[in-house]
């Protein structure tokens, strides 16, 4: 296994085409600095103050540094509290609608696109190693296009020992993969040999952002350290006029209806906004049942 340093892009933002090449060749994109820190820490002060009221923070720490206990939770019915909580943030679902990262896929991808309403909030808890998300690719369990894509940000800096992410560089041209059981965020990984890949890795910093095609194979690293919780957020996008399945339009996991959802929002823009697209709605599968392109 060998790693690399991302290529970073965000000197190309006013060169979509260029862009759009290294999207081809890696299958990802990396910005530095991308988003502005404001609307992140808010966010993140609010997913924090959820896991006080829970009991995950260390006593008498600052809650914005985020030093939480490692056996926060150990499954579903501890995480499930937090969760709900954390899907009723009206901030929370602000985040993927901002122009940044729009404008920078709609100018990289060539069209209108649609931002995906079930987003995703990853609490990593310190030196949860069975956590860890393995290698994957996210089509299992998105389906519709396969240009579609995730864009991924920490909310506070992230150094590798808190657990960022390792994109395996240029794997989406392998078309799907198959699937196997596995420990970890997802319960399923992708079935390759992940020692004979080049991996593509570094330090995240508040503001940066990744953006990678859902046939891209990643993974998460583990969050070795002793007390602080990693907290980052997976959004998914694709042109508007491509497919996509009814699961997508859902509430992540669930939880709750998106009425209840709504009940004590402030504004109405961002409520159903995929009423505003002519969605192409196809059948999706259980994600263990996707069938690859290569046994």
């Amino acid at each position: 296994m060998t790693e690399h340093p991302f290529v970073e892009s965000q000197n190309l933002l006013n060169q979509s085409e260029v862009l759009r090449q290294r999207l081809d060749e890696n299958g990802y994109l990396f910005f530095r600095n991308l988003l502005d820190h404001e609307p992140l820490l808010r966010v993140r002060r609010q997913i924090l103050e959820i896991c006080q009221k829970q009991g995950w923070l260390l006593n008498g720490s600052d809650i914005m540094e985020g030093r939480g206990r490692a056996d926060a939770y150990s499954g579903y019915f501890e995480f499930t509290p937090v969760y709900r909580d954390i899907q009723l943030l009206e901030d929370f679902h602000a985040l993927p609608h901002h122009p940044k990262i729009v404008n920078t896929l709609a100018a990289v991808l060539g069209g209108a696109i649609f931002p995906h309403p079930r987003n995703i909030s990853r609490i990593t808890l310190p030196d949860s190693l069975k956590m860890t998300t393995p290698p994957h690719q996210d089509y299992v369990f998105i389906q519709g296009t396969r240009r579609v894509y995730t864009v991924w940000f920490p909310l506070n800096d992230c150094p590798r020992p808190l657990g960022g992410l390792g994109i395996a560089a240029g794997t989406h041209r392998l078309g799907i993969l198959p699937t196997k059981n596995a420990e970890g965020t997802g319960g399923l990984c992708t079935d390759i040999d992940e020692t004979k890949q080049e991996w593509h890795t570094g330090d995240f910093h508040l503001g940066d952002v990744i953006v990678f095609n859902a046939l891209t194979v990643h993974k998460a690293y583990h969050n070795t350290t002793k007390d602080t919780l990693r907290l980052s957020c997976d959004f998914r996008y694709q042109l508007a006029n491509e497919p996509l399945v009814w699961d997508t339009i859902r509430p992540h996991m669930q939880l709750h209806s998106w009425e209840t959802i709504y009940a004590n929002w402030k504004a109405d823009t961002y409520k159903y906004y995929w009423h505003n697209y002519s969605l192409q709605v196809v059948p999706g599968v259980h994600p263990a049942q996707v069938p690859a392109d290569v046994q």
